[in-house]
């Protein structure tokens, strides 16, 4: 028995499944996962036999140790398994690939083949007859390969085995085959074979399966892989995707032919499929394949984003959703290419005409086919002749022609502004409500149509007018984005009393479409747009189940056109001239920028320094903030503690990351200068101090840090030492560039290309004892090297590699400490607050946050008093455990919060010192000797260490004031395990579980703790520096966890929140904003980016843009969209910025729409390019892990670790918290 092979699938396979799943899941139908489901059980029903018999007569082979034991037939449950997540894992791959793709475009009728000349008929048709000679030549070749045995018989029974059934999927399926896009086709091939040729030659080289010599031919496609295996994988990946080419042919076929398939089931059965295979292709509906080609053919040139979009959509729901749009564009480009206004009048009247005679009885359509032919050019005709008039209402589309006429009507206006058809506001919603709510309207009435539901008839009505304005918003939005384009074909579509009170006329503004003035009107034409999406937007979420998904997604892909809107440089494009159409309008999030009804209000809850920093950028933002604190100062752990003249930080006392400081001040117009904030440069950085007495210092200066490396490291030490400070400097620009300045609100948003393509730069699959080992010989560096992890509150056998970058920081940018005490910087942050309006309400304790009746959305916070404050938004700055478990509604979210990975906690002393201590420098680390049996001490057992190591920092050493004159302030922090459960009274047992301890761990005596603490540290010091710290000590205070849970309301006592394990940060960290209450938000240790203060300062700045960005959304924004932040933006260096965006002009938007960079359907495509990335990265990951031999086992350290008995653990809690 062994685990070899199921570590095959815990490593390789299982990743790349979770991470397509959820990049898929947005995407995700009832039909796709049926159409799995039926890959998948094929799959396994036609490779057991195979497979049984190849095991069985030896052919390969599995060693009992590398497999877990039970079997199928002989067959391991690992490789049952892998039939079903190879399976799995492709079909996601290639349903992402091919969601674009309109199958029904590639459908061929026999009629073409038979009338075109024999010289010129489709090439694809002879294609059909050699695919099928070389399969049937495979066939008989793998017969002979079987038959005669010997090397080939591997080879041959893959091909008897897999060829008759290519040959099948290849005879009923060739015409999609050969006729789908190639990245739908090929890529789902070729990508998850060449990973797994990756996995496969790190199986073969482990020895995980075992193919007989004398079996095999003997070649190599590379060294380790048998050309076997190769085939294998291809052939395999190749009848995977085959098969589901095949499942989508038949589904185009049932889609199409109504005729003989009328009405079927969501989930057609494999009879139902077969029957569709193998309708001849000469009964298919020719005329309809035409039409619903050219108009694909339409989209793809003119209105390429909706085409992508209604990807999201199946069935015939989606070939009528084209069609409707395929009329649209035609109508639109039938006017607006119209040589003068009296030829545009005369296509509108052949419009209206065609519209009467389409929805005339039966008896007199025969009318209407004529009446195409002979008015409307050739290219219109199939648009006309197959929009689905039988499901959709005519007055939206007769309302749309009203649209037009007004469109033509300034060309007659002129210079007379009394002429111009938007006179008001309500003229603007008028036109909006006829060429962009109009098609709004019918696209609900198709999905209403094809997608049968529960509702009543008012309901349907509700949602439809809902459509209908939201179509009036994104038109705003169109306008807004289009003043200039607009100006250079004489029209101005911003209500005239606008701007009139502007003091501009349409003339001034056709003349310069620019300047302040014009800026400030699209403004508020962005305002009024805002504001019809927050009446409208939750209708989706009463759409058929069918419908609601594909309709986020649809919308999403339009958003991705509005982002764009305010971006530099954008809004002087020109673009072509549009005029009319939505596609479908976004009913997402574009916020109110300066909301001018009233000033919106935001309640802060804490004042630690994500706190404060956030509700001065609220504030700055124009939002009315009121801060509320529990205790009588702010800062939280980053204050201060007073006694007889001594000063001492109660947690933070070294500050790192100086230019996030910087920048914060900087985003709320000051400086840390200018608010006082003096910063002092501790040089050293610190001292270690090592058992057996020797030291170590870290430095900035690189002449220090020769000597002190070289000394333990020898020559070529130093080099070593700037190779691992060059791979921690990728770490921290990747970390700053990346994750620090951008939000992660979903799974999806870490697998944006820009990141994942830095992931394996990361390291964040390697701890970051193991990246040092790389690079220091001797154990006593590793560790001076790698204790930063505790700054995270990790142990460094288990922080991610990506954590060096904290040490790069400290030895690049230097450690500083603000003179006055850390607390400084919170001053200034409340100060700059204030200034801009910022209320601080100390000593008033919450005591639940208001939510609406149904819980889903924040309406302010309810006080210990019993007071309620209203807010718009509520920001949660007290630790983010606690408050999901204390100040809302109990859920099962919440609760596994609590069961989540913590930090560690600390016993830290505050000692007044009756004399200066010189043997010790401002900042000291005392490592302990026994350095991975002090981490599992702390983060297995919740313990303190038999022989702790600990931070001990002598603020009066940096600055004067913070002891009277001749004395020393002494703090020191002493790492030990989190708060764990009390055992339950009615057990007899005393150990408790949780899911971030070992088995069981024994209980905590904290007064006991706290004795062998404090003698330990006073042993420590004496033993290693000299100075007998006991006799001196005048005053003592002391903060244990227990104290920490009660000043702060610390989960479990953690004093750094949430863990950092790379499955707790980024999107598996709880977000910024609440999952399901609208207007709450989150920002401090235990949400994104994570812990210290400066990664909160860029947190506040993360929340402040989310808050910012969620004005007015739908279903919750992700990073950088809404609202006019007051700061550059993330990512960006300077001016004004933008949270959030607009959406599309609609099917105005034609050409223009899609020349927009990242514009409609990019977030199908950025799906797409994603997937592709992200299994290349997992190969080139599982490369990187399988080096040598042992790829596949876990492994040891690349070199040994002599016993832990040169120098110590370390905490270093002090170090920006």
């Amino acid at each position: 028995m062994g685990y070899d092979y199921a570590l095959v699938h815990l490593k390789y396979t299982i990743p790349p499944a979770v991470a397509l799943t959820f990049l898929y899941r947005p995407l995700l139908t009832r039909l796709d996962v049926y159409k799995i489901l039926f890959l998948v059980t094929i799959a396994v029903v036609s490779t057991i036999p195979w497979d049984s018999y190849l095991i069985r007569t030896r052919v390969w082979t599995y060693p009992a140790t590398v497999i877990v034991g039970p079997k199928l037939l002989g067959i391991p449950a690992e490789e049952v398994f892998f039939f079903v997540i190879q399976t799995y894992n492709t079909s996601l791959l290639y349903l992402l690939l091919g969601k674009p793709v309109f199958f029904p475009i590639y459908l061929r009728t026999e009629q073409v083949h038979l009338k075109a000349p024999a010289g010129k008929r489709p090439s694809w048709k002879r294609y059909q007859w050699a695919g099928q000679t070389v399969l049937a030549s495979g066939i008989g070749l793998g017969a002979y390969a079987v038959k005669t045995g010997g090397r080939g018989t591997y080879m041959g029974l893959i091909i008897l085995w897999a060829f008759p059934f290519l040959f099948l999927l290849w005879s009923l399926a060739y015409q999609c085959i050969l006729g789908i896009p190639r990245s739908s086709s090929l890529w789902p091939i070729a990508v998850p074979t060449v990973y797994l040729w990756v996995v496969d030659t790190l199986a073969l080289r482990r020895g995980t399966w075992v193919i007989e010599t004398g079996t095999k031919l003997g070649f190599h496609l590379w060294p380790g892989l048998e050309i076997e295996e190769a085939f294998f994988f291809l052939t395999t990946n190749t009848l995977i995707v085959f098969g589901l080419i095949a499942f989508d042919n038949a589904l185009a076929i049932l889609f199409t032919c109504r005729q003989t398939f009328p009405t079927i089931p969501p989930l057609p059965s494999p009879a139902l499929l077969v029957r569709a295979l193998l309708k001849p292709a000469s009964s298919y509906d020719e005329s309809y394949l035409h039409a619903l080609g050219e108009a694909v053919g339409r989209l793809r040139r003119k209105s390429r984003s909706f085409y992508i979009a209604s990807g999201t959509f199946q069935g015939r729901l989606r070939a009528d959703l084209i069609l409707l749009y395929s009329f649209c564009r035609v109508a639109d480009d039938l006017v607006d290419n119209a040589a003068d206004s009296k030829e545009a009048r005369e296509w509108i009247r052949k419009l209206r005409m065609y519209l009467d005679l389409s929805y005339m009885d039966v008896e007199e359509k025969a009318l209407l086919q004529d009446y195409i032919e002979i008015k409307f050019p050739a290219e219109a005709q199939s648009a006309l002749g197959f929009l689905p008039t039988s499901r959709l209402s005519s007055k939206p589309l007769y309302d749309m022609l009203d649209g037009f006429e007004m469109d033509v009507a300034f060309a007659s206006a002129g210079d007379e502004t009394s002429k111009y058809p938007i006179q008001t506001v309500s003229d603007l919603d008028l036109y909006g409500e006829r060429v962009a709510g109009t098609v709004a309207h019918s696209i609900l009435e198709l999905v209403f149509h094809n997608l049968p539901s529960d509702a009543s008839t008012e309901t349907k009505e509700r949602l439809i007018k809902a459509g209908s304005r939201m179509g009036v918003a994104l038109q705003y939005v169109n306008i807004s984005r289009d003043i200039a384009v607009d100006a250079r074909i004489q029209r101005v579509y911003i209500p005239l009393d606008w701007i009139a009170e502007q003091e501009l006329t349409p003339v001034a503004i056709i003349k310069n479409p620019q300047g302040t003035r014009v800026e400030d009107l699209r403004l508020q034409l962005l305002n009024r747009a805002f504001h019809i999406y927050a009446d409208a937007k939750d209708a989706i979420e009463e759409l058929p189940d069918e419908a609601r998904g594909p309709m986020r997604v649809a919308v999403e892909s339009y958003m991705e056109i509005g982002r764009v809107i305010k971006e530099e440089g954008y809004r002087n494009n020109a673009i072509r001239p549009n005029n009319c159409l939505l596609k479908l309008p976004s009913i997402e999030k574009l916020s109110t920028m300066a909301e001018k009804v009233r000033q919106r209000t935001a309640v802060i809850i804490g004042a630690g320094v994500g706190g404060v920093a956030t509700a001065a950028r609220l504030a700055k933002a124009g939002y009315a903030v009121t801060v509320v604190e529990k205790n009588d100062f702010t800062g939280g752990r980053c204050s201060l503690i007073h006694h007889d003249g001594y000063r001492f930080d109660q947690g933070p006392s070294l500050l790192l990351l100086p230019n996030l400081f910087a920048e914060a001040f900087q985003d709320l117009g000051t400086s840390l200068e200018a608010e006082g904030v003096h910063l002092i440069k501790c040089e050293p950085n610190y001292r270690l101090w090592f058992g057996d007495g020797h030291s170590f210092e870290l430095s900035t200066d690189l002449a220090r840090m020769k000597k002190e490396v070289e000394k333990w490291e020898g020559k070529d030490g130093f080099e070593r030492y700037l190779a691992f400070l060059a791979e921690a400097h990728r770490h921290y620009e990747l970390s700053v560039t990346h994750v620090l300045k951008r939000n992660f609100t979903t799974l999806l948003s870490m697998a944006r290309p820009s990141f994942l393509k830095h992931l394996i730069e990361l390291h964040p699959f390697e701890s970051i004892y193991s990246r040092a080992s790389k690079y220091f010989w001797t154990e006593r560096l590793r560790r001076a090297f790698t204790f930063a992890s505790m700054y995270m509150g990790m142990s460094p056998f288990e922080a991610p590699g990506t954590y060096s970058l904290l040490q790069y920081t400290e030895l690049a940018e230097g450690v500083w400490y603000p003179e006055g005490g850390f607390h400084k910087v919170i001053e200034a942050l409340v100060k700059v607050g204030e200034r801009l309006g910022v209320t601080y309400r100390l000593s008033t304790p919450v005591s639940s946050i208001a939510l609406s009746p149904d819980h889903r959305r924040a309406t302010g916070v309810v006080l210990a008093s019993g007071e309620t404050i209203p807010a718009d938004v509520v920001v949660n700055n007290s630790d983010l455990v606690y408050a999901y478990n204390n100040l809302l509604p109990p859920t099962a979210y919440a609760r596994s919060l609590a069961k989540r990975p913590a930090s560690c906690s600390s016993i830290s002393f505050y000692w007044s010192l009756s004399r200066a201590v010189p043997e010790l420098g401002p900042h000291n680390i005392f490592l302990a000797d026994e350095y991975r049996a002090s981490f599992d001490s702390i983060f297995k057992h919740h313990q303190i260490p038999a022989e702790p190591s600990f931070y001990l920092n002598v603020p009066s050493r940096i600055d004067p004031a913070a002891a009277p004159p001749g004395k020393d302030a002494v703090v020191v922090l002493v790492p030990v395990g989190h708060l764990t459960p009390e055992p339950d009274a009615t057990t007899t047992t005393t150990t408790t579980t949780t899911t971030d301890t070992a088995a069981s761990t024994p209980p905590q005596d904290w007064p006991a703790m706290l004795s062998r603490a404090r003698a330990a540290v006073l042993a420590a010091v004496r033993a290693r520096t000299g100075a007998d710290l006991a006799p001196l000590i005048a005053h003592e205070r002391v903060n244990a966890p227990p104290d920490w849970r009660a000043a702060f309301n610390l989960d479990r006592g953690a004093i750094l929140g949430l863990g950092h394990s790379f499955f707790n940060v980024l999107s598996f960290r709880p977000g910024t904003r609440h999952p399901r209450a609208r207007g709450l938000y989150f920002v401090g240790a235990s949400t994104h980016p994570g812990t210290g203060v400066p990664i909160c300062l860029a947190g506040s700045r993360v929340t402040a843009e989310q808050v910012l960005g969620d004005e007015g959304d739908g279903w919750g924004a992700r990073e950088g969209r809404g609202a006019v932040v007051p700061w550059g933006r993330s990512g960006g260096d300077g001016g004004g910025g933008v949270v959030g965006g607009g959406g599309s002009k609609g099917a105005r938007g034609g050409e223009g729409i899609d020349r927009v960079e990242g514009g409609g359907g990019g977030y199908v495509w950025w799906l797409l390019q994603v997937a592709v990335l992200l299994l290349a990265v997992l190969g080139a990951f599982a490369l990187a892990a399988g080096g040598g031999e042992g790829g596949l086992s876990s492994g040891s350290s690349s070199s040994s670790s002599s016993s832990d008995d040169s120098s110590g653990s370390w905490l270093k809690l002090g170090k920006d918290w």
